[in-house]
C-alpha cells in the first residue's frame, strides 16, 4: 500500500538522512542475531543432497559441475564433498535412525529430512562432537524453516545420545549391525556375505565407503592428452581381441571405446573400426563428441542408437563381426564408492531384471558373432547373478550353442587404493 500524505510527512531526521529509526535499527539487529550461522560446507552439501533427491541426479556429476564454479576454499569444498557423499551413501540407515527417534516421521518434509540426514551422518559416521554437529544441524534447518528448528533440536539431541552405541551391535557377528556400519541395505549385505564370506564382505564394504582412486590414461596419438578410466576397465579392454571391426554393445559415454582405440593403436600403430551401439541418444552424442575431440571420426567409430536386444532391426550393422563386445548394463555394485546413489536405489528385483536383460543382450549379440569369432561379456558388478550365472544360462541356451569359454574369467572386487569390481569372460564361437 502506498503511504498517505501524513505517513509520508512522518519521517524522522535520521530517515531523511537515509538512516533507520530506533525501531528499525532494533529489528535489523534482531534479524542479524537470528541469521542462521551454518558453515558454507554444510550448506553446500545440503543443496547437493536436495538436488540428488529432487532430480534423481548423480552426485558425482553435480560435484564436478560445482567444483568449476565454487568460491569455497579447498578445505571447505572437500568437507562438503565428504558430507554429500556420506549422506547419499548411507541415506537408508540415516532415515532408519531419524524414523526411530521422531514422532510421526511420515510428516517430515523432504528438505527437513535432508537436513537431519546431514547431522545424522556427522554423528553416526564421522563421530563429530555432539555440540558442534547438533548446533550446526539446527542452524542448517533455520536456513529454510525457523519453525522446524525446535523439532530438529529435539530429534538431534536424542540422536546424539543414541549415536554413542552405533551400530548397535557387533559388526563381526551381527549382520544387521554390519549393514548399518557400512551404510548398505540388509539384503545387500546378506548377498555379499553369502557370496564372499564375512571377512571379504567387510573388506569390500569398507572399501566402498572410501574415496575412489583416479587412474589417468594417456591418449597415444594426442601428446599430453589424457582421460580417466578405472584400472579394471583398462584391463578388460586389453582382453578384447583386435580382430576388426568390433561391434561394441552398451558403449555408453565411450570410455571403453576410447580404451579399445588406445589398445589397438599401441598394439598395431593403427586404429580399429568400432561400431558402437547404445539405446540412449544422449550417450551416443557424448561419445561422438569425445571421438571428435580426440581427432577421430566415423572412419574409426560409428555410433548407432537402438535397443541391442534386436540388433537385426538395424540394417546398417554388418551381418557378422569377428569380435562382439557386450559391456552390459548392470547393478554397478563394483563401483559403489564412485556412485553412492546405487546402494539405496537398487533392489533385489532390479538385479533380477538386469540379469534377464543381460541374457537377452547376449542372445542377440551371439547372432552377430562370425564363425571362429569372439564374444566378450563384461560388467562392473560383483554379484554372481549378473556374472557367472548369466554366462552359464547363456551357454545352456539355444543362442549359446557352439560357444565355449576361453581361459579363466576376469574378476576383481573393490580394494583399498585399488581398482573397482569388474567381471569379464571371453567366449569363442566354434
Amino acid at each position: 500500500m502506498a503511504p498517505t500524505h501524513r505517513q509520508g510527512q512522518a519521517q524522522t531526521k535520521n530517515q531523511r538522512n537515509g538512516q533507520p529509526n530506533r525501531r528499525e535499527a532494533s529489528n535489523q539487529k534482531d534479524a542479524a542475531e537470528t541469521q542462521p550461522n551454518v558453515t558454507p560446507a554444510r550448506l553446500l552439501a545440503f543443496h547437493l543432497i536436495c538436488t540428488v533427491r529432487g532430480r534423481d541426479a548423480y552426485l558425482r556429476d553435480l560435484i564436478d559441475a560445482e567444483r568449476k564454479k565454487t568460491d569455497l576454499d579447498q578445505r571447505e569444498f572437500a568437507f562438503a564433498q565428504v558430507l554429500a557423499y556420506g549422506v547419499v551413501m548411507c541415506s537408508g540407515i540415516l532415515d532408519e535412525e531419524i524414523n526411530r527417534i521422531a514422532n510421526n516421521p511420515e510428516n517430515i518434509g523432504d528438505r527437513l529430512r535432508d537436513a537431519l540426514r546431514v547431522t545424522a551422518y556427522e554423528l553416526l559416521y564421522l563421530k563429530k562432537p555432539d555440540e558442534i554437529a547438533v548446533n550446526q544441524g539446527i542452524e542448517l534447518v533455520k536456513t529454510f524453516s525457523t519453525r522446524a528448528a525446535g523439532f530438529a533440536s529435539a530429534v538431534l539431541h536424542k540422536m546424539a545420545e543414541s549415536s554413542q552405541m552405533f551400530p548397535w551391535g557387533d559388526r563381526d557377528t551381527d549382520a544387521e549391525a554390519r549393514a548399518r556400519f557400512y551404510g548398505v541395505p540388509y539384503w545387500f549385505e546378506q548377498v555379499v556375505t553369502d557370496q564372499y564370506g564375512v571377512e571379504t564382505c567387510q573388506n569390500i564394504l569398507a572399501t566402498s565407503m572410501e574415496t575412489a582412486p583416479t587412474y589417468l590414461v594417456d591418449i597415444p596419438w594426442q601428446e599430453g592428452e589424457q582421460f580417466a578410466a578405472d584400472l579394471s576397465s583398462q584391463q578388460i579392454a586389453d582382453l578384447v581381441p583386435l580382430k576388426g571391426p568390433i561391434l561394441e554393445i552398451g558403449s555408453g559415454r565411450g570410455t571403453k571405446t576410447m580404451l579399445l582405440l588406445k589398445h589397438a593403436y599401441e598394439e598395431t600403430g593403427n586404429f580399429i573400426e568400432i561400431h558402437a551401439v547404445d539405446d540412449h541418444r544422449f550417450k551416443n552424442d557424448i561419445l561422438h563428441q569425445r571421438i571428435k575431440d580426440a581427432g577421430l571420426g566415423q572412419e574409426e567409430v560409428h555410433t548407432f542408437t537402438l535397443d541391442a536386444r534386436d540388433l537385426s532391426s538395424c540394417r546398417w550393422l554388418r551381418k557378422s563381426y569377428p569380435t562382439v563386445f557386450v559391456d552390459a548394463p548392470c547393478s554397478g555394485t563394483g563401483t559403489l564408492r564412485r556412485h553412492p546413489e546405487i546402494r539405496w536405489r537398487l533392489t533385489p528385483q532390479d538385479v533380477l531384471d538386469l540379469c534377464n536383460l543381460q541374457i537377452a543382450l547376449l542372445n542377440s549379440a551371439a547372432g552377430k558373432v562370425a564363425p571362429g569369432g569372439t564374444l566378450v561379456y563384461s560388467t562392473c558388478s560383483i554379484l554372481q547373478e549378473e556374472n557367472d550365472f548369466v554366462i552359464s544360462t547363456f551357454l545352456e541356451s539355444e543362442a549359446g550353442e557352439g560357444f565355449s569359454r576361453v581361459g579363466e574369467a576376469f574378476k576383481t572386487v573393490p580394494t583399498h587404493d585399488g581398482p573397482d569390481g569388474h567381471f569379464a569372460v571371453l567366449l569363442q564361437r566354434g
